[in-house]
């Protein structure tokens, strides 16, 4: 589900159910639009812009899922 976007970046939410129905992985992703040249991020083409455009308009009805935008983290042991 394409969650939001702008011209250089997409932010999108996955979750992936087992055959029975129950939720088995989630995976939320921020993707920039690279130039491998630079590399460097750039904008979009107009082409796929409008296509990011178009498809979270479809999206926009599904809301966005309870459990995208958590926070992740590496908890660390306290030295000493």
């Amino acid at each position: 589900q394409l969650l939001d976007h702008d011209e250089k970046r997409m932010r999108f939410y996955q979750e992936l159910r087992h055959v029975d129905g129950w939720l088995a992985a989630t995976s939320e992703q921020l993707s920039l639009h690279v130039d491998m040249s630079g590399p460097r991020v750039v904008p979009f083409p107009p082409d796929i812009l409008a296509n990011l455009e178009r498809v979270q308009a479809e999206h926009a009805s599904l809301g966005i899922p309870v459990r995208a935008g958590r926070t992740i983290a590496i908890k660390r042991k306290a030295e000493g």
